[in-house]
């Protein structure tokens, strides 16, 4: 399988992810939230609307294409001392295809790029949902350490537990 990743960068893609987001989410976290927080949670921040207002204030999108088809979405957001990878979501027919050890390869090498001027920056974070036993296992494998625990309030009285994880970057 042949993979890509092309950033996020005009209306029809930002319509992709958005219809990505929709699909993943109602499909993947059904098990975990209720169907009124992860509509909650798509309108605040996988909305077309919040996707242009998160590109705008520096949050990095990505589409992940299989073969040319679509597959998931990643995106990140450069802090202080890391890289925050705020999303990554694959769609079901993809998983455990190796998508997300791409993915953080992508990802990696655009901080271990010399010219890219991020030398300060040696590892990746995220936060993961503590009921999320499959993405916690993949990140696991993939070398993500858990941090802590932390409490997240999004809003309307949703709160999500997190795991705080984290890999350093390697060569």
């Amino acid at each position: 399988m042949r993979f890509d990743v092309m950033p996020v960068a005009t209306e029809k893609q930002i319509l992709e992810v958005e219809e990505a987001a929709n699909h993943v989410w109602h499909n993947y976290y059904k098990d975990i939230f209720s169907e009124e927080q992860i509509d909650y949670m798509l309108e605040k921040f996988q909305s077309r609307e919040a996707l242009k207002a998160q590109i705008s204030s520096g949050y990095i999108y990505y589409m992940l294409l299989a073969d040319g088809e679509l597959a998931g979405y990643m995106c990140y957001i450069v802090k202080d001392d890391h890289v925050f990878l705020s999303r990554l979501y694959i769609k079901a027919e993809y998983r455990r295809q190796g998508l997300a050890r791409k993915t953080i390869a992508h990802l990696e090498a655009i901080f271990l790029s010399p010219e890219n001027g991020f030398e300060h920056i040696n590892k990746i974070r995220l936060n993961v949902e503590r009921k999320n036993n499959f993405a916690i296992n993949v990140y696991e494998h993939l070398g993500f350490k858990r941090i802590k625990p932390v409490n997240v309030n999004i809003g309307r009285g949703f709160v999500c537990e997190d795991y705080v994880m984290e890999r350093i970057i390697k060569a």
